[in-house]
């Protein structure tokens, strides 16, 4: 699952951009519930259009095991006649085959995975989706950050260049107040379409906030934690 994750917010992409930047549509009844249960995810019927990063039913297992993690939250948008899943967020502790699970506070948030079903695109759902997450000061005690990078962009479809197509990415995450940051990863550093983005949360504490910009702006390749 981990390895799976790898840049999974850059991967939003297909999906997550689709729907926020494609034409509007005649909406469909369709239900946000923030970060639910593990319980109430496996009961729903995952879309045959969520396929962008695994097979549906392997991703709605994976959405399930997420869900039940100490740091995760799995938003959900759905068709409440079928029970149907047709789009989620997904936050999780970072990756520990990344540099960034080298998290030493034990409090950073990834926003990871963005899909919502090719045929309910183009209605704000990744938009209504993310606001709901961050709804009730729910990550206001954290930093929650988000990775952009230029080889998962869908230019094809979107006909966009790959700035613009991270400025479209900046604008869908920046509704919910992440915003570009700096920081040495080469694997952002070296492309200017890439890019980190983060929201530190009005009452993170100051010892999580430090070990974000640790992390951010460490000498990559070293892997020492903090004590």
């Amino acid at each position: 699952m981990a390895h799976a994750r790898r840049g999974a917010a850059g991967r939003a992409l297909r999906a997550a951009v689709g729907a926020h930047a494609a034409s509007t549509g005649a909406t469909p009844a369709v239900r946000v519930v923030a970060c639910a249960s593990p319980e109430f995810i496996a009961s729903l019927d995952p879309h045959l259009g969520l396929d962008t990063f695994r097979p549906p039913a392997s991703q709605h297992e994976a959405l399930v095991g997420i869900a039940g993690e100490d740091r995760g939250c799995v938003t959900v948008a759905i068709q409440p006649d079928e029970r149907r899943l047709v789009g989620y967020v997904a936050f999780h502790a970072p990756s520990e085959v990344e540099t960034w699970g080298d998290d030493a506070s034990g409090a950073i948030v990834e926003l990871g995975a963005v899909e919502v079903a090719d045929v309910m695109r183009g209605q704000r759902l990744a938009e209504r989706m993310l606001t709901a997450s961050f709804a009730d000061g729910r990550f206001d005690d954290t930093v929650v950050f988000a990775t952009l990078y230029r080889w998962h962009y869908d230019l094809g479809r979107t006909g966009l260049g790959a700035l613009g197509y991270r400025r479209m990415l900046e604008r869908l995450y920046g509704t919910v107040g992440l915003v570009p940051t700096s920081t040495t990863d080469p694997e952002i550093a070296h492309d200017p379409a890439n890019r980190l983005v983060a929201r530190v949360g009005p009452h993170a504490p100051p010892a999580v906030v430090a070990e974000f910009d640790r992390l951010r702006n460490r000498l990559w390749g070293t892997t020492t934690r903090r004590t």
